[in-house]
């Protein structure tokens, strides 16, 4: 199956890419109004997403992306910017307050509601997609080849995990690009840390790091 289409520019989101791009939101919280992003990240991801739209490129993801951000991704997120000490001093909350759990759930609501919206956008695109089982395996072998190098240890501590290879969804993603010849826009050290390395072995068509 070869889905590439040579009159059509695009590139491919990644599931945190996604999510910062919706995590944007205003919220009430002890009386006074609160900006709410991903710190570093939304706003630059919003930018990027102009500029892609501007220059013509229709953005894509697969359905094993959505339904990972649905299962898991949001509430992920929304707990790691309300448990991270800098966001009360970043939002200009005293330390004393407490981002409640409902708030929590409203922000992940209101990511699910933008997220839903992104998908009638017309050039954004969900891909129902099923990669091949031994393309994965080729993907995952790749990443076993590196175990005990200097630069996959170090991956592994950043990360805090034994595993070398990344999660289904990305190795997915992996195998999308090389079919449509498009590259993914990331900022998953699964991928970025070994970008020359995927490239170079032709397991992608391109991986685009975002700082």
């Amino acid at each position: 199956m070869d889905l590439r289409s040579e009159t059509q520019k695009k590139v491919i989101y990644d599931t945190n890419l996604i999510i910062y791009y919706c995590f944007m939101h205003e919220e009430k919280i002890k009386g006074r109004t609160v900006n709410i992003r991903v710190m570093g990240f939304t706003n630059r991801i919003q930018t990027l997403t102009e500029q892609f739209v501007t220059d013509g490129f229709k953005i894509e993801t697969i359905s094993g992306v959505i339904a990972e951000i649905f299962d898991k991704g949001i509430a992920k997120i929304v707990d790691e910017f309300c448990d991270d000490p800098q966001t009360k001093s970043l939002i200009g909350l005293p330390e004393r307050v407490k981002i409640s759990s409902r708030i929590r759930l409203r922000l992940a609501r209101k990511t699910e509601e933008k997220i839903r919206r992104l998908q009638n956008k017309q050039w954004f695109k969900v891909i129902e997609y099923h990669p091949d089982e031994r393309e994965i395996r080729t993907v995952k072998d790749f990443y076993l080849s590196l175990e005990g190098t200097l630069k996959m240890e170090k991956h592994k501590r950043k990360k805090r995990t034994r595993v070398p290879y990344p999660s289904d969804v990305d190795m997915a993603l992996l195998t999308y690009s090389k079919k449509t010849g498009a590259p993914i826009v990331t900022n998953d050290s699964d991928l970025t840390d070994f970008k020359e390395e995927l490239e170079g072995k032709g397991l992608c068509s391109g991986i685009i790091a975002v700082p």
